[in-house]
């Protein structure tokens, strides 16, 4: 009677031979670095480790794939940052990783807040006023711009608009 094999026997003998072309290769390692770094960049955001820390394992993946890993730290800081947030953390590693001046971020940033800023104004305006002719008035009176539909039509169309502006930026 023949003996029985396991599917790990039965997948080694079928692959026995068969190698990776370089190209396969490459691409393999690059997934590789990728998911090194960006696991790095999500312990540095969660806070896990701190910069002089990711700057130290960063210095470490480099080697004779900086500029590849540079460019993999900053799509995923990028990535994650955020105009209704503070971004020192991401705008911090950017700096020192990825030797971004980070000037126009910032300035980027304030705009943003500044453009909401005045929105928020116009339309809680427009909210009380909408309310007043409703009957309802009085200094405690402030409309909920989460349920307003322009508020959450121009936040959208914001935010878009600043990615597009971000891109160009650092890319």
């Amino acid at each position: 009677m023949g003996e029985i094999k396991s599917t790990i026997d039965l997948v080694l003998e079928k692959t026995n031979g068969l190698t990776l072309s370089s190209e396969d290769k490459e691409k393999l390692a690059q997934k590789e670095l990728e998911k090194k770094i960006q696991g790095l960049i999500s312990r540095y955001l969660d806070q896990f480790i701190p910069l002089s820390r990711l700057t130290e394992e960063m210095e470490k993946i480099a080697g004779a794939k900086k500029d590849l890993s540079v460019r993999l730290a900053k799509r995923h800081l990028l990535a994650h940052l955020d105009f209704d947030r503070d971004n020192s953390h991401i705008l911090s590693a950017l700096e020192e990783i990825a030797d971004v001046d980070t000037a126009p971020l910032v300035a980027l940033q304030e705009q943003y807040q500044s453009e909401i800023e005045e929105a928020k104004k116009g339309i809680t305006e427009k909210g009380i006023e909408k309310l007043r002719k409703k009957g309802i008035s009085g200094s405690a009176v402030v409309p909920n711009l989460g349920r307003d539909p322009a508020w959450t039509q121009f936040l959208e169309g914001l935010h878009k608009r600043y990615q597009e502006r971000l891109e160009p930026m650092v890319l």
